[in-house]
């Protein structure tokens, strides 16, 4: 047996991988569900204040301590921008046009954006075995977008906003790696969803004449299972699973939609492509970077 101290990266990587597997992959029709019932900047700035008290309060009750040191703030809220107001404003809007299956497929593509930028900010080299696995995740949008382009009236900006959101998502990992914040994960977390709901609760007003006492009277049970679901899963457990794999390693029953040839030879080449982008072969086996804080 091997104490978890000393386990491999892919052993304590389990469980964070099963929670994301479960939560945010169910998490793609109660989004649909969700931006069906309220404007998308409005149901995210509902949700994000409490899961970040959530995290926060995971980290404490962790022995954790919650204060960013002063000289880290502007990297914390570098990173919030790009890994929770981006991803979160655009992805909302993507999904409200889109199948949630379709937009996670594309949204999914983001290691293949990491990949590519992390060749120049974190001088990664990108090998045959890379290249191949991009060139695979860009067929497999190509093939996912190419009726989009076609047929303009389906859906082209909804397919645009979940790849800026894939690539704002690229962006924040990166830098996430690249900075290693002497910070504990929960903590800051916690702090980055905190600081991306800012700008998001700034604009919602803007794309929603509503008041929002308006908004949650006429609001659904499902639109509050919805809200829920963002807060304790999607929004707490999921977000903990995330940044604790980022910093270490490189719907379709729901909604009654059913996917087709089209979307499963994309689906295909994309996860060929994060196979082959992420997983390298034993004999090239590099040490795994450690979490900053030893009680992350």
């Amino acid at each position: 047996m091997t104490a978890a101290g000393t386990a491999p990266p892919l052993a304590r990587a389990v469980i964070p991988i099963v929670v994301l597997t479960l939560v945010w992959g169910c998490n793609w029709p109660i989004l649909k569900i969700g931006v069906s019932e309220l404007p998308p900047l409005t149901f995210r700035g509902l949700t994000l204040p409490f899961a970040a008290v959530g995290m926060l309060l995971v980290a404490r009750c962790s022995g954790d301590l919650i204060r960013i040191p002063r000289a880290l703030w502007t990297k914390v809220a570098i990173l919030a921008l790009f890994n929770i107001a981006g991803w979160s404003g655009f992805v909302m809007f993507g999904v409200q046009q889109l199948p949630a299956g379709r937009s996670a497929i594309i949204a999914y593509t983001m290691p293949l954006w990491a990949t590519a930028m992390a060749t120049f900010v974190l001088d990664e080299p990108l090998g045959k075995r890379k290249l191949f696995g991009l060139a695979l995740g860009t067929l497999g949008m190509a093939v996912l977008i190419g009726d989009e382009i076609r047929v303009i009236r389906h859906a082209p900006f909804g397919v645009l906003m979940i790849l800026a959101a894939a690539v704002a998502w690229a962006i924040g990992t990166v830098l996430l790696r690249k900075w290693q914040l002497p910070v504990p994960q929960n903590t800051l977390s916690g702090w980055m969803m905190l600081l991306g709901w800012v700008p998001i609760v700034l604009l919602a007003p803007w794309f929603d004449s509503r008041p929002l006492a308006g908004e949650l009277a006429s609001l659904r049970v499902s639109g509050w299972f919805a809200i829920a679901y963002n807060i304790f899963l999607a929004g707490t457990a999921a977000n903990w699973a995330w940044f604790t794999l980022a910093r270490t390693l490189p719907g379709i029953l729901v909604l009654g939609e059913r996917p087709g040839a089209q979307e499963w030879l994309a689906l295909a080449l994309v996860v060929a492509a994060l196979f082959t982008v992420m997983f390298q072969p034993h004999a090239k086996k590099e040490p795994a970077m450690a979490p900053p804080a030893p009680d992350d």
